[in-house]
């Protein structure tokens, strides 16, 4: 899927749009997102899924899936917002006003020894807040990630005089995970072929291989890489050429503009 997603960022159907006007217009609606209230990064998010899958046409279960996977470290921190614990008896003191607070602001509980494990009303609402800011945020980011190339973002970031050092290092990063997500497909496809993953103890086996395997196996392609630049004469900084020609679309600028005032009158009406 990994190599999909680099696709689409060059056979989407907003390609022909400059790169510049797709990133300004992600950006607007991030700074939007990280200010606004829980409702309107709701309408941003189905806003920017609208950009991503209905103008961009991005296939929407590849979108899903991608929104799946980010969304599966977002849920690993909800617990530790939700959760609240109380010690109770074993030698344990309670102030009443602190009794009285827990029964206001408890959704329900249980007792685990000597502990009360609750669920806190403003725990929900602060979980309920991060979910929808970080969804809104995700949204922009993919709309990035699925309609500009990142050899664009990279000419963006040349033109704003970022530091050629730091430019050559995302290169390197964004090629690297191509290659080790392309060998450990490789390794892991290989080993499913020979049964590799039947018993729990194959699996433990395997896992144990792949990983010892990916290390040796991405170090020679590193340097299958660091031999092929320098058969090409790489002179320490690298060069990205773009063919590609873009056309500005007054209708797509007229209503990114409006949908972002629309949405800062929006967000005004709860301050």
């Amino acid at each position: 899927m990994h190599h999909h997603l680099d696709a689409y960022a060059y056979t989407n159907h907003l390609k022909q749009l400059p790169p510049l006007q797709k990133l300004l217009f992600a950006l607007t609606t991030l700074a939007i997102a990280l200010l606004a209230h829980p409702l309107t990064q709701a309408a941003i998010f189905v806003w920017l899924n609208l950009w991503t899958i209905g103008y961009a046409r991005i296939p929407i279960k590849v979108y899903g899936r991608v929104l799946a996977v980010v969304s599966i470290f977002l849920l690993t921190s909800l617990p530790a917002l939700l959760i609240n614990a109380m010690p109770q008896g074993g030698g344990y003191a309670i102030a009443l006003d602190e009794i009285t607070a827990i029964g206001h602001n408890s959704l329900g509980g249980l007792v685990i020894g000597n502990w009360y494990l609750f669920v806190s009303y403003s725990g929900l609402m602060q979980a309920m807040e991060i979910v929808m800011r970080s969804l809104a945020c995700f949204s922009c980011l993919l709309f990035i990630l699925f309609t500009i190339p990142f050899a664009e973002l990279l000419s963006i970031l040349r033109q704003c005089r970022f530091p050629p050092v730091l430019l050559d290092l995302l290169l390197l990063m964004y090629r690297f995970v191509f290659l080790f997500l392309d060998v450990a497909t490789q390794l892991h496809l290989a080993q499913q072929a020979r049964g590799g993953y039947r018993t729990r103890q194959r699996w433990m086996q395997s896992v144990a291989l792949l990983a010892g395997q990916l290390v040796v196996r991405s170090l020679q392609r590193y340097q299958q890489f660091s031999l092929g630049l320098t058969a090409r004469g790489f002179n320490g900084q690298f060069q990205v050429y773009s063919t590609q020609s873009y056309h500005y679309s007054q209708r797509y600028a007229i209503e990114s503009l409006l949908g972002c005032i629309g949405l800062v009158i929006f967000e005004l009406k709860f301050r």
